[in-house]
C-alpha cells in the first residue's frame, strides 16, 4: 500500500466518521416537549335572554386542558452508528499497520546468459593478460633447449600449461552465450568477436612459439653455410611474421572485450 493511498484512505474514513456524527446530532434537534391544547367537550347551549335590572353576571370558563407529548428522543446513539465507527476505525489501523510493514526485497534472478557472458568475459581476460609474445618467446627457447618445467620457469610454465584448458573454458562460455539467446544482437556480435579473436591471438602465439624455436634450430644446424644461411634467413623471416601477426591479434582481442563488457 501507498503513502497516498493510506492517506486517502484515512481521509474517506474520516469523512464518513464525521458525517454520521453529524447527521446524528442534526437529527435530534427541535425533539423537545410539546404542549397542544385540548379543548374541553362542553355542548354549547342557547339560552333565551334574560332581562336583568341589575350588572351582568360575570361567568366564568373552565380552564382548557393541556396534554404534554411524550418526548421519544432518549439521547442514546443508534448501534448501527457506532458500529460503522467501530470498523472505520478498525480499517484506520489495519492501514497504519500496513504502511509500517516492512517490504521484502525481491530476489534478483540473474539470467542465463548473463551468467555466460561473466564467466566467458572473466576466461578471455585472463587468455587477453597471459597470451603475450614473452611467453611466446619463453616457450620457444624453453622448449629448444629443453629446460621447460625447471624451477626457475615454473610460473611460465604454469600459465602455458593452463592455455588449452582456459581457451576451451572461454569458447564454451561464449558459445553458450550465443546458445542461450542473449538480450539482442550487439550481444550475439559481442560473443562471436570474442571467440574469433581469442582464436586468432592464441594461434598467433602458438605461431610464435614455433617460429623462435626454427630460428633457435637454424642458427645451430649443421648444414653447408650457404644452405645455414638460407635457413637462418627463412626462420628470421617467420619470426617477423609471426610476432606483427600477434602484435595485430592482441588489440582486436581487446577490443573485443570491451564489446563483451558492455553487453547489458
Amino acid at each position: 500500500m501507498t503513502k497516498w493511498v493510506r492517506i486517502g484512505l484515512v481521509l474517506a474514513v474520516l469523512l464518513i466518521v464525521g458525517s454520521l456524527v453529524a447527521g446524528c446530532d442534526g437529527s435530534g434537534e427541535g425533539t423537545g416537549p410539546t404542549v397542544e391544547p385540548t379543548l374541553p367537550d362542553t355542548p354549547v347551549t342557547t339560552a333565551p335572554p334574560v332581562e336583568t335590572t341589575g350588572p351582568p353576571a360575570e361567568t366564568t370558563a373552565p380552564p382548557a386542558q393541556t396534554t404534554v407529548a411524550p418526548d421519544t428522543d432518549t439521547g442514546e446513539t443508534p448501534w448501527w452508528v457506532l458500529l460503522i465507527v467501530l470498523g472505520a476505525v478498525f480499517i484506520l489501523i489495519i492501514a497504519l499497520l500496513a504502511g509500517r510493514r516492512k517490504k521484502t526485497p525481491a530476489t534478483a534472478v540473474v539470467p542465463v546468459w548473463r551468467t555466460h557472458a561473466q564467466s566467458g568475459y572473466a576466461e578471455s581476460r585472463w587468455l587477453y593478460d597471459n597470451l603475450t609474445e614473452q611467453l611466446a618467446i619463453w616457450h620457444g627457447d624453453a622448449e629448444f633447449e629443453g629446460t621447460i618445467g625447471q624451477a626457475t620457469d615454473a610460473e611460465q610454465a604454469r600459465i602455458w600449461g593452463q592455455l588449452a584448458d582456459r581457451m576451451d573454458q572461454a569458447t564454451a562460455d561464449l558459445y553458450a552465450l550465443e546458445a542461450a539467446a542473449a538480450p539482442n544482437s550487439l550481444a550475439l556480435r559481442a560473443a562471436q568477436g570474442a571467440v574469433g579473436s581469442l582464436k586468432e591471438t592464441y594461434a598467433a602465439v602458438i605461431e610464435r612459439s614455433d617460429a623462435r624455436h626454427s630460428s633457435h634450430a637454424a642458427e645451430s644446424g649443421s648444414s653447408e653455410p650457404a644452405e645455414q644461411g638460407a635457413e637462418l634467413a627463412a626462420a628470421r623471416d617467420q619470426e617477423m611474421r609471426a610476432s606483427t601477426a600477434l602484435a595485430e591479434a592482441r588489440p582486436r582481442l581487446a577490443a573485443a572485450l570491451t564489446d563483451l563488457s558492455n553487453i547489458r
